[in-house]
């Protein structure tokens, strides 16, 4: 449409400028012949030739003369003269009722324009004089416009073409590559990357993509660990339970006793089983976003509570709980999610501590935040241990935790619900022994309760 318009409206405009001038200058030369013989009292063949030879001013047009009969007193052309013919001019007719008339038309390569105006003395009509032109010379100027127009469009166009099949080439290979990418991830290969080259929004749609596709094979290698460590926790109290229960079946002579006794260890280890489940569940519900309504929880209240009811263990195991608690402790959580993670804490402390050990839990506030600290005097953990401990199923002693019934989960548990509610938790070992996990939350600042996506 473009280079259409562009060989089009120049040549037009051209022809029109070219047709006014025309009309200007043969409107105005006739004007002047047909002035000059006005006047003359009557057209005379001698009188016509006289005036004509004085005014000698129509090079390269046909100029005749007529009187109103329309027959030709003067001709300029020698070689096909019409002098002493009749003509009948179809502009003569209008320019003996008095008016100018001018007729210019593109045909052919040459611009043929023709002019009659009348020869009027004391207001009546003596002749007409009638003007012919045949140019070819600015015909030629605006084929040769036309010609450069044409030629430099073709190249144009020659070029926007190769440029446009060039990059839609380009374009069509990386969006290929793109297509390709997300073909391999569909197909599960996580690990493939898309390369597409450049700075522009396709590159940048190609950096999110492989943003993208790192964030998948994190969470794909997560779920197969996930799957593969929950499959291996889930297999041994299974295994246990088969072991036990074809035990009791192929041996007939089993004593009520031992058949107890048998029955005892396969409930241990349902149970086991069923704990084990409860927190895969529990770490599957932390990792689904949900609305949690946030309230106003008291560390030293949890903390006060989740020791009376590890009473009974802590009695048991023979170690001493105490709770060093200050007021004030607020922060904004959800009850039941800071309990279970003090409670974890808590509880690990009293398993992996030793005989006549101590468990001291304390609450503070400092630097307009609220501290739990758990501290034990327990088996502690090798050093380069410590950030491991918050991963899941991982364990520091395996025979330790098998033996307490640990699933490795309930640190995980702590990290993931501390978290949530925009808390931190860290573990370090004390001197000369035992370990000291800490929890802080910022203070409740007295903003508006409400629920929140945690």
């Amino acid at each position: 449409m473009v280079l259409t318009l562009v060989n089009t409206f120049p040549v037009l405009t051209t022809q029109q400028m070219i047709v006014d001038s025309k009309r200007g200058d043969i409107l105005k030369t006739t004007n002047i012949v047909a002035n000059s013989l006005s006047s003359l009292k009557s057209l005379d063949i001698e009188q016509v030739n006289s005036v004509m030879e004085i005014l000698d001013v129509y090079d390269g047009t046909r100029l005749i003369v007529s009187n109103t009969d329309g027959l030709v007193i003067y001709d300029n052309n020698q070689q096909s003269s019409t002098v002493g013919k009749y003509m009948l001019f179809s502009e003569g007719y209008r320019a003996l009722m008095g008016y100018d008339v001018f007729r210019c038309e593109y045909s052919k390569g040459a611009f043929i324009s023709t002019a009659a105006v009348p020869i009027v003395y004391s207001s009546q009509a003596l002749g007409i004089v009638y003007m012919y032109e045949y140019d070819a010379e600015q015909a030629q100027l605006l084929l040769n416009m036309q010609f450069y127009l044409r030629t430099t469009s073709i190249v144009v166009s020659f070029i926007a073409v190769t440029i446009a099949l060039a990059f839609s080439l380009l374009l069509r290979r990386r969006v290929a590559r793109l297509i390709t990418a997300m073909g391999r991830i569909r197909e599960g290969e996580y690990s493939y990357r898309a390369e597409v080259g450049g700075r522009d929004e396709l590159s940048t749609l190609a950096v999110e993509f492989n943003d993208l596709t790192d964030r998948l094979q994190k969470t794909e290698d997560g779920r197969r660990q996930f799957v593969s460590n929950a499959s291996h926790e889930l297999k041994t109290p299974l295994a246990s339970i088969k072991l036990l229960a074809d035990s009791v079946v192929q041996n007939e002579n089993m004593s009520i006793e031992e058949v107890q006794e048998f029955l005892g260890d396969i409930s241990q280890e349902i149970t086991r089983l069923t704990r084990i489940t409860e927190r895969l569940l529990l770490l599957t519900r932390s990792d689904v976003k949900v609305q949690t309504s946030l309230t106003r929880v008291d560390m030293s209240y949890i903390v006060d509570r989740a020791s009376y009811m590890l009473e009974p263990m802590a009695e048991h195991l023979d170690i001493d709980v105490r709770c060093e608690l200050s007021d004030g402790c607020i922060v904004l959580a959800e009850e039941d999610g800071i309990y279970q993670a003090v409670f974890n804490l808590m509880e690990n402390a009293l398993k992996y501590n030793v005989k006549g050990g101590s468990v001291v839990v304390y609450t503070y506030i400092k630097d307009d935040k609220v501290y739990c600290i758990v501290d034990d005097t327990g088996i502690g953990m090798p050093h380069g241990e410590l950030e491991k401990v918050f991963e899941r199923f991982y364990r520091v002693d395996k025979a330790r935790s098998r033996e307490t019934g640990g699933t490795g989960l309930g640190l995980s548990i702590v990290k993931t619900t501390v978290e949530q509610f925009g808390g931190t938790v860290w573990a370090e070992n004390r001197h000369p022994c035992g370990s000291r996990f800490t929890i802080a939350f910022p203070i409740f600042s007295g903003e508006t309760e409400g629920e929140v996506e945690t």
